[in-house]
């Protein structure tokens, strides 16, 4: 059976080759993570290159993500190396000097209040504000630790007035559009005008590139319903939210957070220490192996490969594990979710539905924007589904979606029948298919459910080529 749940694959120094991409193209990777944490606009741009060419090599469509880093707040101005004690004083400062230390975001230090809590290092030291004045918080450490300079800093305390943007963001989303991305990841979101910013800066400069919001904030998950109206994707980004929601609501949060992106028909990736043990093993644990199947059978679009293989000695094997898995996992996936939508869901659904009950190869969407494709991947059907997109741009963002096993581009602006005959030349000819199109052109306009049999085919063929 064709899997259905994508791989995201983070391209580092282990994997920066044109041997290793198309390896792992062909191991099973369908989106690649440029991870703009690190790197020049040169480096991003050859490994952006790289995979265009390997990819269109292989006759495959690998699209790749750009993962902006926003506003991670990390300690400044610590002069040595710290030990940090249970019940020990801290001074962190707008200004340091000699004991004291600074964030590279002090604006944040004016918004601490007595009693909120500060977790430094991934959460490995916790503190707690007993004490301000003006351009100072006093902290008392909560835990043990080792803090130094450079290490992260996060507050789980909602309503941080941050831009998820940073100046640096925001030339990386101009280069981005220059150079065209396919996708966009936007880290540390806090409210849907986040995503607003990100997608106004990318439209300003020619690029309709999906933007996706990074959850990894205590706001973002307060504001996720405002978020999901804005946003053309969802990252559950485990890191920083295991440190600012806790590690024990993280596996309720991805839950809720993949439930409500299903609902939205909206694609949701899984991120994070997926198979952090394959970075120095060719193995991976039980424990991993569960994690990414119940990743699969929550319902996420999507699964993530960070560290694994940018920095890992084993890229591949770590591939083709998550493809062993999800094919595993798949077979015992909840196929034909339930329908509660009207208008376009209605047809997507009736599609994925009839889809059960013919003969057909795959359900072919003719589509413009993606949307009808993202609203039968809601459904999850268990047949095949293929793209078929009026521009050329559309057939890299599919590689995100859930089931989407093929895409084909087709030219616009002709007739119904054209348009499946354009579709049907490139696909295999003797076979059914369920085809959806619109009458007219844009989101939300499908109206129009076909299937189209062997009969059906060698007709439109004869109208077209005699």
């Amino acid at each position: 059976m064709i899997r259905k749940v994508k791989i995201v694959a983070t391209i580092g120094p282990s994997t920066d080759n044109d041997k290793m991409v198309i390896r792992l193209i062909k191991a099973g990777v369908n989106v690649f993570r440029l991870n703009f944490s690190y790197g020049t606009h040169e480096s991003h741009f050859a490994s952006f290159s790289r995979v265009r060419r390997c990819a269109e090599k292989l006759n495959k469509e690998v699209a790749v993500m750009q993962d902006i880093c926003g506003p991670k707040i990390r300690i400044k101005g610590m002069q040595s190396v710290r030990e940090v004690k249970k019940g020990d004083l801290l001074t962190m400062a707008t200004n340091p000097t000699g004991e004291d230390f600074g964030i590279t975001y002090p604006k944040l230090i004016e918004q601490l209040d007595l009693g909120d809590e500060v977790y430094f290092a991934d959460g490995t030291v916790q503190a707690r504000v007993i004490g301000k004045s003006s351009g100072h918080i006093e902290l008392k450490s909560l835990t043990r630790g080792i803090l130094r300079e450079g290490k992260g800093v996060n507050i789980p305390k909602s309503g941080i007035k941050m831009s998820a943007l940073t100046e640096k963001d925001k030339d990386d989303l101009r280069f981005a559009a220059k150079i065209g991305i396919d996708l966009v990841a936007v880290s540390f979101v806090e409210n849907a005008n986040d995503i607003i910013t990100a997608k106004e800066i990318l439209k300003n400069h020619g690029s309709d590139a999906w933007v996706i919001a990074k959850i990894e904030r205590k706001g973002a998950i307060k504001n996720m319903d405002s978020i999901l109206k804005e946003v053309d994707g969802i990252m559950v980004a485990r890191g920083d939210l295991g440190v600012e929601a806790g590690l024990f609501s993280l596996p309720h949060l991805q839950k809720e957070i993949i439930r409500k992106a299903n609902e939205k028909a909206i694609p949701v990736i899984t991120a994070t220490q997926m198979l952090a043990s394959m970075l120095h093993s060719p193995y991976a644990t039980r424990a991993e192996i569960s994690d990414i199947a119940n990743a699969v059978l929550d319902g996420t679009d999507a699964v993530m490969l960070s560290d694994e293989t940018a920095a890992g000695e084993f890229p591949v094997e770590a591939v083709k594990v998550m493809v062993k898995t999800i094919r595993s996992s798949e077979k015992e996936y909840p196929y034909h979710k339930d329908f509660k939508g009207i208008d376009t869901e209605a047809f997507a659904h009736s599609a994925a539905w009839l889809s059960k009950f013919t003969k057909c190869k795959a359900i072919a969407s003719i589509t413009t924007t993606g949307s009808t494709v993202c609203q039968i991947a809601k459904f999850r059907p268990k047949k095949a589904i293929y793209a078929v997109a009026l521009n050329e741009r559309l057939k890299y963002k599919m590689a995100l979606v859930w089931g989407v096993n093929k895409t084909f581009v087709i030219q616009p602006n002709v007739s119904e029948s054209n348009l499946i005959y354009q579709f049907l030349k490139q696909a295999e000819t003797e076979q059914q298919y369920l085809i959806t199109m619109g009458s007219k052109t844009g989101k939300g306009t499908t109206n129009m459910i076909r299937l189209i049999d062997e009969v059906e085919i060698e007709k439109i063929f004869n109208r077209f080529e005699s």
